[in-house]
Parts: C-alpha cells; sequence; structure tokens
C-alpha cells in the first residue's frame, strides 16, 4: 500500500531511444513558452501539445495539459535507455513539489490541532474531528493522484507505446 502518491514503473518500447525522444519533442511544449501572451483567445486554433515539459537527449520532466485546473496532477520524470530491440523508460510519477509542501503543511496542521485539543483536555469530538478531516482528506487526495496519474499514463503509453 502506498502512504504518499507517487508511483514509479518501467515500461519496454519497441521504439529506439531517438525515435521516443522525437515523438515527445512533437508532443511536448516546452516550459519557457508558457505565457498568457501565447495562449489563443480569439482563434479556435488549437495546438496539438499533449503535454508541458523538458525533453533533454535521455530523459525528461513532463505533466500532462489540462484543460480545467488539477492539483494532483503528476509531474512526470522519465530516463530512457535505448537497447537493440526497443527502449527501457523508466518512469517516476509524483506531484509537485509545491503541492508536496501544502500536504505537509496540512497534515502537521490538522495533527497539531488534535495535540492542542488533547493538552486542553477537550471534549472527544474537539480530538477526533481534525484527524477525521485529515483522513478524509488523505482519501481524497490518493484517489485524485491516482486518477490524474491514470488519465497521464494513458496518453504517455500512447505516445511511446
Amino acid at each position: 500500500m502506498q502512504l504518499w502518491p507517487a508511483k514509479t514503473e518501467m515500461f519496454l518500447s519497441p521504439h529506439g531511444q531517438h525515435e521516443i525522444i522525437r515523438r515527445m519533442e512533437l508532443a511536448v511544449k516546452p516550459v519557457k513558452f508558457q505565457s498568457f501572451s501565447n495562449r489563443s483567445l480569439g482563434e479556435i486554433e488549437e495546438e496539438a501539445f499533449l503535454f508541458n515539459g523538458k525533453v533533454g537527449s535521455n530523459g525528461f520532466a513532463i505533466s500532462k495539459i489540462v484543460s480545467r485546473p488539477n492539483n494532483f496532477l503528476p509531474l512526470i520524470k522519465g530516463r530512457i535507455e535505448g537497447g537493440e530491440s526497443g527502449s527501457l523508460v523508466h518512469l517516476e510519477f509524483s506531484l509537485f513539489p509545491s503541492i508536496k509542501y501544502f500536504l505537509l503543511f496540512w497534515i502537521m496542521l490538522m495533527l497539531l490541532f488534535s495535540i492542542i485539543s488533547i493538552v486542553q483536555e477537550d471534549d472527544l469530538l474537539t480530538i477526533i474531528f481534525p484527524l477525521v478531516i485529515l483522513l478524509a482528506s488523505y482519501a481524497l487526495i490518493i484517489s485524485r493522484f491516482n486518477d490524474a496519474y491514470q488519465k497521464s499514463r494513458k496518453e504517455l503509453m500512447r505516445l511511446i507505446g
């Protein structure tokens, strides 16, 4: 059972390392070009990018492009090892660092509320309520991350597959 929202896996692609990098470069919008002025406001023209991020000679760090904000969208880091009959792709799906810091803050805050309630000898409901909120938040975080992971993984496998 996973305690923190993150996944790692290895994937064997029938494509060579250079072909995977070529495909990724076509589908990944470089981070340096992301700004409001680059977005089309009145035109119907839609970009063909599937991911945002950086693609290097043997690895990448990307995230899926979404139409609505999603704080649980995974950051996908990958390493590509070329071989004779294809390539081995090492994938790591994790939350963005800013979201990790916020979640750690939230966990510590709820635990602190419970500890203060215990020290002040409050009633049982005041002690347990922050812990219930914490458990519900944790369940929501895991389920939303897993959902975003599945969608991102599906698109990535289709791209490098």
